[in-house]
């Protein structure tokens, strides 16, 4: 059975990047019936940051990435935070010692800086010289007792290394530029190579899906698992992402937290379906690209991912967020949550000029779902009601250029009287729609003019939703108020 992991560091916030192989390992485990890990590689104390772990489940959950085993759903290959499994890594590693396959390192600090400074003159491609290698036992042992502190290195064979990619295939490594990389730190902690390596060995990792960027990583744990005795999982690596401009996104490039994603309007569903756009195809030709996560499990394969780096538009996520916004604003349930994410929006942006009736009426789930269903195909995110659609709660601001020109214009409407029939009759769309054409025949302006000059007394701007069905939704009372107030202005 397929068995993935993703193996966060607890450093930060999660990346774009970071959801795209959390969702491809993810995606994966369920389209064969397998088993979905979160690992925690907290190894690297100096770049820990409290409360992460706590945030990365959260966005994973809000993302609808859920894990079968790891923090607080331990399995039988817990632990699933590597600070809690240093003595499992000692083991293998004085096991590799005892073999010849490491050796301890007791180079300092400034010796190694100036191994690497001379790699670098003479362009080597490996830095260290293996000084300690040669090391004799009683050197070893008289630095051990003398407390001097060491590193671990891996005894790199001699000869080429030959990787095994899924998406980019056979790779041949020279040992020549195979570095004897470290596997234990000298405060006994190991490096990302050692416990990689091990625990998605003791785990049962089948698949190792990562980004691009550990591929040159891949002939070192190589070597480790071959001097283990181990069998290697199937290695997937995914291509790299570019911003429009071709440099290499990264998390200093700005508008990579998924945090931020979320707290900007953008619905999981969309942004999940976007990342998993960056670098596979769906195999179905699906030409609208647009796919609930359930689809997506449905569509995915390994084989669709491809070997080119993509680019992160943000275009195309507003695009993607737009129609997942229609589609669940096409069902109850959806709808539901659509207005459990506006309220709050709503009560932040308009809550203080609310009175304790508007509060039960336009914070009520009823008339949002109204104003949703309204306008949902003018907007591209959720917030762009409480923000550019803001006369579905407050009166407009009648002092713009505009809206003085349109009250100019409303003088020439000599139907006013049919206005005033909107307060004697149903208030229904068909009902306005004959009140708005009865104005349009007895006046002497043309429909787009006079649809023009009501959106601006209904809304104070030019440009939203039909003008009939958005004064259905907003109300027969407020639109008889921003009439009667515009018919003061003008007198």
């Amino acid at each position: 059975a397929v068995r993935v992991r993703f193996a966060p560091s607890p450093t930060g916030y999660l990346h774009l990047g970071g959801l795209r192989t959390a969702l491809f390992n993810y995606l994966l485990a369920r389209k064969t019936g397998g088993v979905f890990i979160l690992r925690i590689e907290d190894t690297d104390r100096e770049r820990y940051v409290p409360g992460s772990v706590e945030r990365l489940i959260s966005v994973l959950s809000w993302s609808g990435l859920t894990f079968d085993e790891g923090p607080g759903k331990n399995g039988s290959h817990g632990s699933y935070f590597q600070s809690e499994r240093t003595d499992i890594y000692k083991y293998h590693v004085d096991k590799l010692i005892k073999e010849g396959n490491a050796y301890r390192c007791f180079c300092t600090p400034e010796r190694l800086k100036q191994i690497r400074s001379f790699a670098q003159k003479v362009g080597k491609g490996v830095a260290y010289d293996r000084h300690c290698l040669y090391l004799s036992k009683r050197e070893i042992d008289q630095n051990l007792a003398q407390g001097i502190p060491y590193t671990v290195r891996l005894k790199t064979p001699d000869g080429s290394v030959f990787v095994k990619d899924l998406i980019y295939g056979n790779i041949i490594f020279n040992d020549k530029h195979i570095d004897d990389t470290i596997l234990l730190k000298s405060d006994g902690y190991p490096t990302y190579h050692l416990a990689n390596v091990i625990d998605d060995h003791l785990m049962g990792i089948t698949h190792v899906l990562r980004g691009e960027e550990w591929l040159p990583s891949t002939p070192k744990h190589t070597v480790l698992y071959k001097a283990l005795g181990w069998n290697l999982p199937e290695f997937v690596h995914l291509p790299l992402l570019f911003n429009p401009d071709r440099s290499k996104l990264s998390k200093r490039s700005g508008e990579v937290n998924v945090e931020d994603f979320a707290q900007r309007g953008y619905l999981p569903e969309a942004l999940i379906n976007f990342v998993a756009l960056l670098g596979w195809s769906s195999s179905s030709g699906k030409k609208d690209e647009i796919f609930t996560l359930d689809e997506l499990i449905s569509e995915f394969s390994l084989e669709h991912i491809g070997r080119s780096g993509a680019i992160v538009m943000r275009e195309k996520l507003d695009w993607l967020n737009k129609q997942h916004l229609i589609r669940k604003s096409e069902s109850q349930n959806g709808l539901v949550e659509l207005v459990s994410l506006l309220k709050p929006l709503v009560y932040e942006r308009f809550g203080k000029q609310f009175n304790e009736s508007d509060k039960e009426y336009k914070l009520g789930d009823i008339y949002l779902s109204k104003v949703i269903v309204t306008i949902k195909d003018r907007i591209q995110n959720i917030k762009d009601i409480a923000e550019l659609c803001g006369y579905f709660f407050v009166h407009p601001n009648y002092s713009s250029p505009e809206s003085k020109a349109a009250r100019s214009k409303l003088v020439a409407m000599i139907a006013l009287e049919q206005i005033n029939l909107l307060n004697k009759t149903e208030f229904e769309v068909d009902t306005i729609k004959s009140i708005v054409n009865n104005i349009i025949l007895t006046s002497q302006l043309k429909q787009n003019q006079v649809l023009m000059i009501l959106r601006y007394i209904i809304t104070g701007i030019k440009i939203g939703a039909g003008v009939v069905e958005t004064m259905k939704t907003i109300g027969k009372d407020t639109i008889l108020q921003r009439i009667n107030k515009v018919l003061e202005l003008i007198n």
